[in-house]
């Protein structure tokens, strides 16, 4: 298959990129190259910012997958401005209207969840592009993303103040009940949709749900080391403030049944931390 990845430079995707490239597809990403324009010899790189259009891609794919949609306007424009069977957009379950009923499955409104901010409204508006234009779509939606070299600041957040002996300090009461996934599970999720053009919305979450403060506690066992936990209680909704710690204390909770269908699985939580800290952040942090 000929697949385009619009962005794909960091994190989710490389691991998508090593999972084709064993399957022998043919890749073209096309990024800015700020963070990386080095890839495997198999793989065409275009630069190019998705801002300015889509002019130098002029052949038909038989996927695209797009990383990096984060408002309605970059959705309609690659979807305009490409050809294509078939195409993958990276969601989120942050994209959830909010409410206090759990789990949420795919069926669940979308719609303002008002701590997740611009970032909510923006992939929404993606969302209701792709609802309305009539192509051949995917969606998956991952909750918080693990795993090692995470750009985002999260593992390696906890873990070195576990290590060094600062204050951890959760936002709320830090009984706020979250869910994550691991990076090469969202990979295989990728590669599954992307391959079986498989149309429909997908939650990508593990299958255990924890306290914030549960969290904190078993990565604080894992480096051997018992963490110094304090709590801000002004900081949750609109006051959440992500420099204090990664992950706000909103509960959300959605179920994975139906991507499990597709042969899908994932790691106990606590096991798959385990792994990437041996295997990673121990030397790292």
């Amino acid at each position: 298959m000929k697949i385009l990845i619009i962005g794909g430079s960091r994190f989710v995707g490389p691991h998508v990129i090593t999972l084709l490239l064993k399957k022998k597809h043919k890749i073209t990403v096309f990024n800015r190259g700020g963070i990386s324009s080095k890839y495997p010899q198999e793989v065409r790189f275009i630069k190019g910012d998705r801002g300015q259009g889509f002019n130098k891609l002029k052949e038909k794919f038989d996927v695209v997958i797009d990383t990096c949609a984060y408002v309605g306007s970059q959705t309609m424009m690659a979807i305009e401005g490409l050809k294509f069977d078939y195409f993958l957009h990276f969601g989120t379950v942050a994209a959830y209207k909010k409410t206090e009923i759990f789990p949420l499955t795919e069926e669940s409104p979308i719609g303002n969840w008002p701590s997740f901010g611009e970032y909510n409204k923006g992939k929404v508006e993606c969302e209701k592009v792709l609802a309305k234009s009539g192509i051949k779509y995917g969606i998956f939606r991952p909750a918080y993303i693990l795993g090692p070299k995470n750009y985002c600041d999260r593992e390696n957040f906890i873990y070195s103040r576990i290590k060094k002996g600062t204050p951890l300090v959760l936002p709320g009461n830090g009984l706020g009940v979250a869910q994550f996934v691991f990076v090469d599970e969202v990979a295989q999720t990728i590669v599954t949709l992307a391959e079986n053009k498989i149309r429909g919305v997908f939650n990508v979450v593990g299958n255990e749900s924890i306290t914030l403060v549960g969290l904190v506690e078993e990565m604080g066992k894992i480096v051997g080391k018992k963490p110094i936990i304090t709590f801000n209680p002004k900081a949750i909704g609109k006051n959440f403030r992500e420099e204090e710690f990664p992950f706000d204390n909103e509960n959300l909770i959605v179920s994975n049944e139906k991507i499990k269908k597709y042969g899908v699985n994932f790691i106990a939580l606590i096991e798959g931390l385990k792994r990437d800290y041996k295997n990673f952040y121990k030397a790292t942090i």
